[in-house]
């Protein structure tokens, strides 16, 4: 669907933010990242609805307001980075499915190579799930590390509804992470393409997608110094083009790594470029010193309003950091 917004009007936003994380790690977890969201009149119980994984699997939480969030349990095991849509009378919940004890065992200083895929759960209620469903393989030659293993994640997925002039049809559009990339000051690995699937919109929103031939974006064309990995995006299409927020993975000038929230803009979802030089949201202090990661944006017609939930990390090594979830707001 085509959001009534333009890109140049999202540039000139005034952002705010609330005074720190609204949701903390769950208990015997370091980290409770990657948030996807449901407003309140999408949801079946007029609930705000947001899913994010810890080290265990994906969490499920519930809100009034957006900003107060209560845990509602641990919705399935060893997965992670969801995103969580509403498309017809259903609930379509991708993410990133990894083997058992996968994040844990990241703390060893050898472990097992990474191998996830991308799976699709639905539902009419957003507690009864069906059975996962493959959506992306890890079998392209290209997802693979020789090191670290072969993953795909961070699924982001759009319609794209063309008029009638267009050169391609109406079509599911699925972005998405793949391959790894070493981030030695951390000492666990990062997303380093980002790829784009598609598949006919007359056609099962759960169902197969083929590896494309060849990542959509790759770190090393990118035009910002020091990039080493391409993180994830979420991509939006407004009145205008095509809007997206990715979260590079980059070395600063001091040579540590980094990550921070970049938007850009694209004609044709296909060939991007910058659409701001500064990042939207970048690491400053305390609970995002170090990183600000993967986010979920969505335009919101009931109050003419943009909102970005993200998680950021607080410091650099994998045993000591830990990651929280924030917001950010701007009205139209």
């Amino acid at each position: 669907m085509t959001i009534p917004r333009t890109i140049d009007s999202f540039l000139k936003l005034e952002w705010q933010q609330p005074d720190g994380p609204l949701i903390e790690p769950p208990v015997l977890s370091p980290l409770i990242a990657d948030p996807s969201f449901l407003f309140p009149e999408e949801s079946p119980d007029g609930l705000w609805h947001l899913f994010a994984h810890s080290a265990w699997g994906i969490h499920y939480y519930s809100s009034a307001d957006g900003l107060r969030w209560r845990q509602l349990g641990r919705i399935l095991d060893w997965g992670m980075r969801a995103f969580v849509r509403r498309f017809g009378d259903r609930y379509f919940l991708y993410y990133e499915a990894c083997r058992p004890f996968a994040i844990p065992l990241l703390l060893l200083p050898r472990r097992p190579a990474w191998r996830s895929r991308i799976m699709c759960r639905h539902s009419r209620d957003l507690r009864h799930w069906s059975k996962p469903e493959l959506i992306i393989d890890n079998d392209a030659a290209w997802a693979a590390d020789s090191s670290w293993g072969a993953a795909v994640s961070n699924p982001c997925l759009v319609a794209d509804e063309p008029d009638a002039s267009a050169e391609n049809g109406a079509q599911w559009r699925l972005y998405y992470s793949a391959s790894l990339v070493h981030v030695p000051d951390c000492g666990f690995e990062e997303p380093r393409y980002i790829a784009l699937a598609t598949r006919s919109l007359d056609k099962n929103p759960a169902g197969r997608f083929s590896s494309p031939a060849a990542p959509l974006l790759r770190p090393e064309q990118d035009g910002l110094p020091g990039v080493i990995g391409a993180g994830s995006m979420k991509v939006l299409q407004l009145q205008d083009g095509w809007l997206a927020l990715q979260n590079k993975i980059y070395r600063d000038g001091e040579g540590q790594s980094r990550s921070a929230i970049f938007v850009l803009r694209s004609a044709d979802g296909l060939h991007w470029q910058p659409a701001r030089d500064d990042p939207l949201v970048r690491p400053d202090a305390g609970w995002r010193a170090s990183h600000v990661y993967a986010c979920d944006l969505r335009w919101r017609e009931a109050d003419q309003s943009w909102y970005l939930y993200y998680n950021a990390r607080d410091t650099w090594g994998k045993s000591s950091g830990r990651e929280r979830i924030g917001r950010l707001s701007a009205k139209h």
